[in-house]
Formats: C-alpha cells, structure tokens, sequence
C-alpha cells in the first residue's frame, strides 16, 4: 500500500475517498477501509526525561563592578604623573604629584602658629593658677589653640593631596593629565576599574518582581565568544520606570582569572525555576482549547486527545514539563496538525499500519 507525507493529507484524502466510492465495477464502495496518514519522523516526538530550567530572557552589558573617577583635590600643576592607561596598581599607591613650592610652606607655617598658641595657652594656665588673669583670658587662648589646631590640620591635609594616591586597586582605565599641566580643583586626573568582579544590568518586565530575587542564578553567553559565565543577581531596583514598565536588575559576575573586560555585550537568563529529570516534550507539541492544555498521542495506530498538565517550560532547551497526562516513552504529534483529528488512523516511520 502507498503510504502518503502528512503534508499531502488533504488532497489525498480527497483522491481516495473519490477512488472508494466505484467499486472494480463501478458499484458502492462504502465498505473500504480507511487509508491511514503517514506520519513523518519530524512530525512525531516521544516524551523524555529531561533537566529543564525556566528563565527569563536578558541582555545588556558587563561593566566594572569598581569603576573610580579621581579628580583633583587642589588647584596646582602637576610635577610628576607615575602611571599610564592599562596599568595595575594597588591601594594606597602615589599616581601623581603636585608641585609643593607653596603648599609645604604653609604646612610649616601653620605648624610653627600652632605651637606658639599652645605654648600661649599653657603660660594663661600657669598665671590662673597664681590669679594673675581671668578665666575668660584662658578662653580666648583656647580658642586661638583651637583655631590654630584647625588650620595646621588643613595645611596637612592639602601637602598629604600633593600626592594623589590610588584609593582601590585596579587597572588605570584613563588618564586625564601630564606633568606640567595645571589643573583646577576638581578637574578629572584619573579613572581606575577593578575587573576582579563586572557588574551586568539588565531590565525585566515589572510583572517578574515578584520572581526576581537576589542571590537567583544568571547565565550568560558573551557576544563574539563561544563561552559562557553566570553570575548572581546582586540588587533589584525597588521602582520601576514608569515609561517602560521596566525592572532594573543588577548581576555580579565573578572574574578571578580576568578573562573578561568591560564592556562586553551579554545575553542570557535568569533561573526563575528548574526541575530536574521532568517529563518533557517539544514546546510545538503542546495544544490547548477551550478544554485545557492537551496533546495528541499516537497510541496504536490512532491519534488519541491526551489532557495534560504542563509544568516548567525551558525556551532555549525548546522543551515543557508535563507533570500528568504522559508517560516517559509516549509518542505525540509535534508541529502544525492541520488535518488531523483524534481517532484518525496514522502510520509512523517504520511500522506497519
């Protein structure tokens, strides 16, 4: 018996039912047995044991997850610059130098008042005692220690900014300036990322606010690489754009080995959910009416309305979950079924009708 391709079902059925109709003699051929469809091995799948993971599809870019702007602390030039761009350095290291021709006298100067007034201050003490003064003529040279005390510690603090110092360690991203330049207060000297850890942004629907939480796993796949790497959500935002509906989403992604840089594209998702040895089937096997989620299984050699109960679905596995109304092993029609209709008879690949 010719077997006919599902995607011949119609017109098919058509030719056979007019055949059917004239016997060899051209009487009634009501009696005829019905010519089951062939089922192709791309239209057919069998439920399986599977790991399947529910996530929620995200992209954006990997980021420094330390990323420091230094600007300068005084308004001086600059004597000496000791690093360039893509250097490493560490905590506490001097970057930079500023001229001291006048911030280091006036350190000393500051020092040098400072001690005039708390010797002031200590020879007041000694003539209350003997009640050569008045209490209110200690004051005021307490006063006048204090304030001197005030402006030694500034003056220190502009000589210890002559030296610009690394607050973190990292790698010199930009490097602003050059010695001999002067510079304002304020104006940008350097820029330092720390890559030990990158920082990815994404946003997700607001109706996942719920679902997102941190500490959830990530993957992501990086753009122009065959790789991968995961992370852990590290903050969700507490408000969502009002123009977007958006949920910004904050993921660190360890980088110990320093494979990776800043600003690399990646996309991937977040684990809402994940099961592991599930019955699944293809995601195009699933159907639902107004009866409910269902698939049709070939059981024998005819197609049968199976009512099932879908569970996780896995969209980059292309798989779903189905957590009753299959077995592990059944046989479903996967795809368009247009055509087809429970209790018709199909041949699969292989077997005999």
């Amino acid at each position: 018996m010719t077997r006919n391709t599902l995607a011949g079902v119609v017109s098919i059925a058509l030719t056979l039912t007019t055949a059917g109709c004239q016997g060899a003699e051209g009487a009634p051929g009501d009696d005829a047995a019905p010519v089951p469809v062939e089922l192709g091995s791309r239209d057919v799948a069998a439920a399986t044991r599977a790991d399947l993971i529910a996530g929620l599809p995200v992209s954006g870019t990997l980021t420094p997850a330390v990323d420091v702007r230094i600007a300068s602390p005084i308004a001086e030039v600059l004597e000496a610059v000791l690093v360039k761009e893509g250097q490493a350095v560490v905590r506490g290291q001097v970057l930079a130098r500023f001229r001291t021709a006048v911030v280091r006298p006036a350190a000393l100067s500051a020092e040098a008042q400072r001690r005039v007034a708390a010797a002031d201050y200590e020879r007041m003490q000694n003539l209350l005692r003997e009640g050569a003064v008045s209490e209110r003529d200690v004051e005021a040279t307490l006063v006048a220690l204090r304030a001197a005390e005030a402006a030694e510690a500034l003056a220190r603090q502009r000589l210890a900014e002559a030296a610009v110092r690394a607050p973190v360690s990292g790698v010199v991203a930009q490097r602003h300036v050059q010695a001999g330049d002067r510079v304002k207060d304020g104006d940008p000297l350097f820029r330092l990322v720390n890559v030990n850890e990158l920082e990815f942004e994404a946003s997700v629907p607001s109706q996942y606010a719920a679902e997102v939480r941190p500490g959830a796993l990530a993957t992501l796949s990086l753009s122009g690489s065959a790789g991968a790497v995961s992370g852990r959500v590290a903050r969700v935002n507490a408000t969502v754009d009002p123009a977007t509906r958006q949920l910004q989403v904050y993921v660190i992604v360890p980088n110990r080995d320093g494979r990776l840089v800043g600003g690399l594209f990646a996309s991937g998702r977040i684990v809402l959910r994940e099961v592991r040895g599930a019955v699944a089937i293809p995601q195009s096997g699933l159907r639902s009416d107004a009866g409910g989620a269902y698939v049709l299984a070939v059981v024998g050699n005819e197609l049968m309305r199976r009512d099932v109960t879908p569970g996780v679905s896995d969209d980059v596995a292309g798989l779903v979950e189905i957590v009753a109304g299959l077995s592990e092993g059944d046989v479903i029609v996967v795809g368009a079924a247009e055509g087809l209709a429970p209790g018709q008879s199909v041949g699969l690949p292989g077997r005999e009708s």
